[in-house]
């Protein structure tokens, strides 16, 4: 009776670890089909593709926190409003990478985290951090202006606050794109960090309510 609990226990591990690795190369498979159709569009339209990359996360991440945090659809003036945003970040946030290589070599900026003993690999993400606060306080403006939300000091300074805030779990995306990706994959990267960063969000407000 022992040995048999013992051989079904093995059996149903063994499973286990036959679906996980069945899942696993279904998930790597399907990611390099991805990259690699993400690529092919790429080379041909890439002027297309990062906008097109920019605005699933604009657009994306807009709609789940109308949706799921005030339970409003997404509308023609929400799209033309997150489109215009995704066109001058597609094209300005790839920018923002060279910008941090150079800022990172000035002399007195390296001397100051090699002093803090900061590497420069990290250096340069919280660098890339700091210059995307404009453009976010921007994009912060557009969307209060696009949901008709008074702009004032105060709702300025909570909104630096809450972007500072922000910043922070996207250390890590940062780190990546600036460090370990191709530049061509900055902006499909930080898209879905986007959605994903909206759907806690939403996710975490949703559940506050109930």
């Amino acid at each position: 009776m022992i040995i048999h609990i013992i051989l079904n226990k093995m059996m149903l591990e063994d499973k286990v670890k036959e679906i996980g690795n069945s899942i696993g190369n279904a998930t790597w498979k399907g990611l390099e089909f991805t990259v690699d159709l993400y690529n092919q569009a790429y080379e041909r339209y890439p002027k297309t593709t990062k906008f097109l990359s920019t605005a699933a996360g604009t657009v994306g991440g807009d709609y789940i926190a109308k949706k799921v945090t005030q339970g409003e659809d997404i509308n023609l003036r929400d799209i033309a409003f997150t489109t215009f945003a995704a066109a001058y970040q597609s094209y300005f946030y790839p920018k923002l990478i060279n910008y941090t290589e150079k800022i990172a070599e000035i002399k007195p900026i390296k001397q100051a985290y090699q002093k803090l003993g900061i590497s420069k690999e990290w250096a340069k993400t919280f660098i890339i951090g700091g210059l995307f606060f404009i453009p976010n306080m921007l994009y912060w403006g557009l969307l209060s202006v696009k949901n008709k939300v008074p702009i004032t000091t105060k709702a300025a300074l909570q909104a630096t606050k809450a972007i500072a805030i922000g910043s922070i779990p996207y250390l890590g995306v940062d780190y990546l794109v600036t460090n370990k990706l191709k530049k061509r994959y900055c902006l499909p990267v930080w898209s879905v960090a986007e959605v994903a960063y909206n759907t806690f969000l939403a996710g975490v407000a949703y559940l506050t309510k109930r």
